[in-house]
């Protein structure tokens, strides 16, 4: 009886469609993150429906692969691949050939598979999915699952296809505002294809210029590549830029993020393994250079590897070849490499961090993005630039940049490089948001916040004085500085080091004390 009146209850809220789609519009066009976005469609969901587990998959025609969205709301189906091919035996695979809706009613039995289906072993029974169009493309695959089959699936299953087209309208306008916004670079992985827009640099300085210059040179001769820059730089647009540019734009990039990569699962990761291999590996897993084939492989903070990651990586990209994990057949891979770090490579060869062979590996073509304050004459393009992008993002009121307010930011000197600009170009559209216009107080409160802490700095809140000195910014940055050697007993770079709390390289930190004329005072402070 319960069920009964449940479905009855159910078939009574499906006409709702129509208006359903102008309140899905209107509510996904305000979001600005996956999270979000899957939160508020399952809420909305919700309101007509009940169900188990309510996912979205990305989908790239060029490597004709699947990656999650984000994480699914609902049943954890942790054996299922977050990225793999979209092969017609599966469900999304299937939905993409036919460009038709899929529904399944016994997952256990659909599947012929030795194994359990990861589905089935999750405890659903009842999937259906649906094509997500945009443009006559498919960008992804909408999948909404049951535990038990509803007794109305048939009606839930035309409500979601009359949205479906609603929610790719949603979708690709979200993606199209991550790539403007430099990707989902907060991901571990990421890939991209021909149909997404290339990265964009805007300068105008003539050393900008000839950088630039060799970066174009270097894209198309198909050969590794270091890219080396102070936090902040764009050492990830870099990367992705040389890759739209290159003879491999066609196909995939796939970024790594190595500092979040555990050592226990370094070989998993990156190159795969066999169903089976080790407890826990309930699917074969396709690796992020078997991903990368025919594309690019971007490895970000290649630095933070240790020497037996290193070393193993180093046999890949001298014999082109790998084992998954738990088999024993070698597999051919053509991935461009490109790597990416803020530190100081040959200081850390020196120090033993990095070994010396992997180096040489690496450095045949090295590409040293230029600091901001190196290229102040860019200042001005990419101001406007983040003034424009981001009074769209947020819906905020463009500034008017002032010749004053040029010449305050041509003045600092950016420890942040063009992430603090940006920061700083933030903080003055939302001044101007709230009090309708922008003091000179206002600049250089903004100025100041960001004045020698990046976005990493920041969590280190314990070299923060109590108050704010009353001097020049040149007073508040010399005293940040000076306070932190103090903590630090006069100790620059380390784990304890003055540099690590304020979150500069060794090389940078020298570099403002020398400017600020810190090195006697730091002395007598620290030995008090």
């Amino acid at each position: 009886m319960e069920s009964a009146k449940t479905s009855k209850a159910q078939t009574l809220r499906m006409p709702n469609a129509h208006a359903m789609s102008r309140e899905l519009v209107s509510s996904l066009g305000q979001v600005s993150s996956r999270n979000v976005f899957l939160q508020t469609l399952a809420r909305l969901f919700r309101q007509q429906f009940n169900f188990d587990r309510l996912c979205i998959n990305l989908y790239d025609p060029n490597s004709e692969l699947l990656s999650y969205f984000t994480a699914a709301e609902g049943a954890v189906i942790n054996s299922l691949s977050p990225i793999r091919k979209a092969e017609k035996t599966t469900v999304a695979g299937h939905v993409i050939a036919s460009r038709k809706p899929v529904v399944i009613t016994d997952i256990s039995q659909h599947f012929s598979e030795s194994m359990l289906h990861p589905m089935a072993e999750a405890g659903l029974t009842t999937t259906m999915a649906f094509p997500l169009v945009l443009n006559d493309k498919i960008i992804g695959t909408l999948h909404c699952s049951f535990r038990q089959k509803p007794d109305n699936l048939y009606e839930i299953m035309e409500f979601l296809l009359e949205l479906s087209p609603y929610v790719a309208v949603g979708l690709g306008s979200l993606l199209a505002m991550e790539f403007l916004e430099q990707g989902s670079s907060l991901n571990q992985v990421q890939f991209v294809g021909e149909n997404v827009a290339c990265e964009t640099f805007f300068y105008e300085s003539p050393l900008m210029r000839q950088f630039m210059a060799k970066v174009h040179a270097v894209a198309v001769l198909d050969i590794p590549v270091l890219i080396l820059g102070e936090t902040g730089t764009g050492k990830t647009r870099l990367a992705h830029y040389i890759h739209c540019h290159s003879q491999r734009r066609k196909m995939q990039f796939v970024k790594v993020n190595c500092p979040a990569m555990a050592s226990t699962l370094f070989e998993s990761e990156l190159f795969g393994h066999a169903k089976g291999a080790f407890t826990g590996a309930a699917t074969k897993r396709i690796g992020r250079f078997e991903l990368a084939h025919q594309g690019t492989l971007f490895l970000d903070e290649i630095a933070e590897l240790n020497q037996e990651m290193q070393s193993k990586l180093l046999h890949v990209l001298d014999d082109s070849c790998f084992e998954r994990v738990g088999e024993s057949l070698s597999l051919s891979v053509d991935a461009r490499l490109i790597a990416a770090t803020n530190v100081k490579m040959q200081d850390a060869v020196a120090k033993g961090k990095v070994r010396s062979d992997f180096y040489y590996r690496l450095s045949s073509c090295t590409l040293e993005i230029p600091s901001l304050r190196d290229r102040v004459d860019d200042i001005p393009a990419l101001s406007s630039f983040f003034v424009t992008q981001l009074s769209k993002q947020y819906s905020l009121p463009q500034i008017q940049l002032s010749q004053d307010i040029l010449h305050r930011l041509e003045q600092h000197s950016w420890p942040g490089n063009v992430r603090e600009l940006r920061n700083v170009i933030n903080a003055l559209l939302i001044k101007k948001s709230i009090s309708g216009k922008l003091t000179q107080n206002d600049i250089e409160e903004a100025v100041r916040t960001d004045s020698i802490f990046n976005d990493e700095s920041r969590e280190s809140k314990s070299v923060l004085p109590k108050s704010m000195p009353g001097g020049s910014l040149e007073d508040v940055e010399r005293e940040h500085i000076i306070q932190a050697l103090a903590r630090s007993r006069g100790v620059i770079s380390g784990p304890k080091g003055a540099a690590k709390m304020l979150g500069l390289s060794r090389s940078t930190l020298q570099r403002r004390m020398s400017k600020l004329g810190i090195d006697e005072m730091a002395n007598k402070r620290s030995a008090e």
